[in-house]
């Protein structure tokens, strides 16, 4: 089985909607949807999500983000095969908006974050063999994506999927693409010299 696992965010661009349509009332999906009602941090949400789950295949899927039937239908395929190993990644990283910064923004997320570093971020949509979770997320409000690649890149590298994972360029678009690359790069300097995440999640949202 293949669990699926949404974050859901309380957000115009739901576009894991469409993603899941084909995927209902099968025995071989599962389709969990953890609401900020339940716990306000993506990490508890990703976590109470998680324990919720049956499948040996488990996808976080982003709210923001769309998959093609064929991705979704790949990891279904994968979570089948009665031997599996260790397998953990994402998918190609795409804005569903046409700029030449929001291009550059991808090509680094793919290429250099990914491939190169080992960090899949949750818009890529990560998926990963169940056996790889071994402990639970630390409860922080920003990039908690970031804490369970660095778990699971000591195990295995990340595999980078060719299907793309079609991203809402909203936030670019509402406060301006070059502002916000400028506010997400201080967002992952505060994260390295461990200012704590409810200050940097404070920002982020202003």
């Amino acid at each position: 089985m293949l669990s699926i696992i949404v974050p859901v965010d309380v957000n115009l661009n739901t576009y894991y909607k469409e993603s899941l349509e084909n995927f209902h009332n099968r025995k071989d999906v599962e389709i969990i949807l953890v609401h900020q009602e339940e716990a306000f941090s993506r990490a508890e949400r990703l976590n109470i999500g998680f324990h919720r789950s049956h499948g040996e295949m488990i996808l976080f899927h982003h709210p923001r983000s769309l998959l093609t039937n064929d991705a979704i239908a790949f990891l279904i395929h994968k979570s089948e095969k009665k031997e599996n190993s260790f397998f953990w990644g994402g998918f190609t990283h795409q804005f569903d908006r046409q700029h030449i910064f929001l291009r550059w923004i991808s090509w680094y997320s793919n290429f250099i974050r990914v491939r190169w570093k080992g960090i899949v971020y949750l818009d890529h949509c990560i998926f990963f063999s169940r056996e790889l979770w071994t402990s639970d997320l630390t409860i922080q409000y920003l990039f908690e994506d970031t804490e369970l690649s660095q778990k699971f890149k000591k195990i295995q590298k990340p595999i980078l999927l060719p299907h793309v994972s079609l991203t809402s360029a909203h936030r670019f678009l509402k406060h301006g693409i070059f502002s916000q690359m400028v506010m997400n790069l201080l967002l992952k300097i505060g994260y390295k010299l461990r200012l704590p995440s409810s200050l940097l999640f404070a920002i982020y949202q202003k």
